[in-house]
C-alpha cells in the first residue's frame, strides 16, 4: 500500500473522502478504494516544563479547489490554478492545522450508523416524552477528530483520616408501670486510618478542545486506543478537525487535580466506613509521558420543543452520551408512586 498524496481519485478524476466502512479512502463517484500507508505511532514523549507540539510547516500549504473540492499540499508551488481540473478558484483551508498530532484513532462508526445509534439511545432515556422517542433524529451531526492529550504517569501517595462507624444497641428501660422495654440506640466509633500508595495511570485522556468537555469525553468510554495509527491527513478528508485550546501543561495541571480526586476515592471505598472525616492526602507524579492525538466524535444537535439539545457520539464504538427532554407528567407520576408507596407501607406498619 502507498500513502496517499492528494484527495484525487486516481481512477476518475473525482473527490476522495475517508470511509469508515472500508477503513480507507473511497471516491465519492466510482467507488474506488486508495488505501492509507498503515505507519506505526511513535512512542510518547517525555513530559518536561519544555514540552510542546511541533508546529505544523505545511500549516499555510493546505489548499482546496471549490470547483472539484480537492484538497492538497502543494507547498509553495501554488499557483493558484487546480493541478487536477484547472480551475482558478484555489482557496486557503481557514482550518488549517495549525500543530500536527503524533496520531489518531480513524472513524469506524459512519454517520449513518451514528444516527441509529442516536436513535436506540433517545429510546432507552428515563422520563423521555413517548412522542419525542418517536421522533428523535438529528437536525444536524457532524464528525470530527476531537484533539485530545494522551498521558502515562505514575502517582505515590500519603493519607490520613478518620473512619466512622455507626452502630446500634438494644438498651432497656423501666417505664413508670414498672415493665421493662426495649430500645434501639445508634452510636459512632472513630477509627484513625493513614497509609500509602502507587497508582499508575495509562492512556488517560484529556480534551484539549473546548468543544467537547472532559465529561463528555469521560462519558464516551473506550476509544479504541489499541488502532492508534500514525497521523495521517488522508484519514481527515470529510471530516472537521481543529487545533487544541489547552497546551499539555494546562491540561496536565488539571489532570492532576483529577487523578488526585480518583485516587481519593479509591482509598476511601478500600475501607468500606459509613463516612470518613478529616481526611487529606499528598501525592508526587513521575514518569510522565505524553501524546497529542485526534479522537473521532460525532457531535449532534437537535431541536425539540423549540429548545436545542446536544449529545456526542463515539465515532469508533457509537456510544452515545448527551442529554434528551424530560416529560413534566412521566416525573409527576413518578413521584406520585413513591409517595403512595411509601404512605401504603406506613400504613401496613401502623396496622401491624
Amino acid at each position: 500500500m502507498s500513502k496517499v498524496e492528494s484527495s484525487k481519485c486516481q481512477s476518475c478524476g473525482y473527490t476522495l473522502k475517508y470511509s469508515p466502512t472500508d477503513q480507507a479512502l473511497k471516491c465519492v463517484h466510482c467507488g474506488s478504494v486508495a488505501h492509507i500507508a498503515d505507519n506505526t505511532i511513535g512512542a510518547k514523549k517525555d513530559y518536561t516544563p519544555e514540552s510542546s507540539v511541533e508546529k505544523n510547516k505545511n500549516q499555510n500549504s493546505m489548499h482546496e479547489c471549490t470547483s472539484c473540492g480537492a484538497k492538497t499540499n502543494v507547498g509553495e508551488t501554488v499557483s493558484g490554478v487546480c493541478p487536477y481540473c484547472g480551475a482558478s478558484n484555489i482557496k486557503e483551508l481557514a482550518d488549517a492545522i495549525s500543530y500536527t498530532p503524533d496520531g489518531l484513532v480513524p472513524f469506524k462508526i459512519t454517520k449513518e450508523e451514528a444516527g441509529d445509534r442516536y436513535k436506540q439511545w433517545a429510546k432507552t432515556r428515563k422520563f423521555v416524552p413517548n412522542k419525542f422517542k418517536k421522533v428523535a433524529q438529528l437536525d444536524k451531526s457532524e464528525g470530527a477528530y476531537v484533539p485530545c492529550w494522551l498521558y502515562d504517569f505514575d502517582v505515590d501517595s500519603t493519607y490520613r483520616g478518620v473512619g466512622i462507624e455507626k452502630h446500634t444497641k438494644t438498651v432497656y428501660r423501666t417505664n413508670s408501670d414498672g415493665t421493662r422495654v426495649a430500645h434501639r440506640e445508634t452510636y459512632e466509633t472513630r477509627h484513625p486510618f493513614s497509609g500509602s500508595r502507587t497508582d499508575n495511570f495509562v492512556n488517560y485522556i484529556y480534551s484539549a478542545s473546548n468543544s467537547l468537555s472532559q465529561k463528555e469525553v469521560k462519558g464516551l468510554g473506550n476509544f479504541g486506543l489499541e488502532s492508534l495509527k500514525a497521523y495521517d491527513t488522508a484519514y481527515l478528508l470529510g471530516f472537521l478537525s481543529s487545533s487544541y485550546d489547552q497546551d499539555v501543561h494546562t491540561s496536565f495541571d488539571q489532570t492532576k487535580v483529577d487523578a488526585k480526586s480518583e485516587i481519593a476515592n479509591r482509598v476511601k471505598n478500600s475501607y468500606h466506613y459509613d463516612r470518613i472525616e478529616n481526611f487529606s492526602m499528598q501525592s508526587k507524579f513521575y514518569s510522565i509521558k505524553w501524546q497529542y492525538v485526534y479522537l473521532p466524535v460525532y457531535l449532534c444537535n437537535f431541536n425539540y420543543k423549540k429548545k436545542s439539545y446536544r449529545c456526542v457520539i463515539n465515532g469508533y464504538t457509537g456510544h452515545v452520551t448527551g442529554k434528551t427532554p424530560k416529560s413534566a407528567l412521566k416525573i409527576t407520576a413518578f413521584v406520585l408512586a413513591i409517595v403512595l408507596g411509601v404512605g401504603a407501607l406506613a400504613y401496613l406498619f401502623a396496622m401491624l
